[in-house]
């Protein structure tokens, strides 16, 4: 079972971390929990019947059993679950955000590998290094029943 502390700190770090995605809760009573964060922000919850903010307000007293951030899937919830604020959130929850989790600027910095790049200078890949070529082309090898074949 999940401490309320540990989920409370898995919320901060994700906000902390600027992601996007889901964070699917499920309690000890089979019932699912979605918190969705936009850029480090939460933008919607739900559980049950109860959506929005109010979601903040049980969210401590929920027995919570397992919990899985998906960054690939931002689960779109109904509109009464979504949240003008989630400053509201962080206060019904009694946490604070700390001075690294700053809201995404418009400036036209970005990073990329590591490097600050300007939204107007393209990306360029970098090519990957090649092997020594060897005499012959390598081919995969043939398998038919567990055995190799040879060509």
């Amino acid at each position: 079972m999940l401490e309320t502390t540990e989920l409370l700190g898995q919320i901060v770090r994700l906000c902390a971390e600027q992601k996007t995605g889901t964070l699917f809760l499920t309690t000890t009573e089979n019932k699912a929990c979605h918190i969705v964060f936009d850029n480090g922000r939460i933008v919607a919850m739900a559980y049950g019947n109860i959506r929005g903010a109010a979601v903040a307000d049980i969210l401590p007293r929920m027995q919570i059993q397992a919990s899985q951030f998906n960054s690939a899937l931002t689960m779109p919830l109904s509109s009464k679950a979504a949240l003008d604020n989630d400053h509201t959130v962080f206060d019904k929850l009694g946490l604070r955000r700390t001075a690294s989790v700053a809201m995404p600027s418009s400036s036209s910095q970005r990073m990329y590998r590591g490097h600050a790049v300007s939204e107007n200078t393209p990306v360029q890949a970098e090519k990957p290094q090649q092997a020594a070529t060897p005499d012959k082309p390598r081919k995969s090898k043939r398998i038919y029943r567990g055995q190799v074949i040879e060509d």
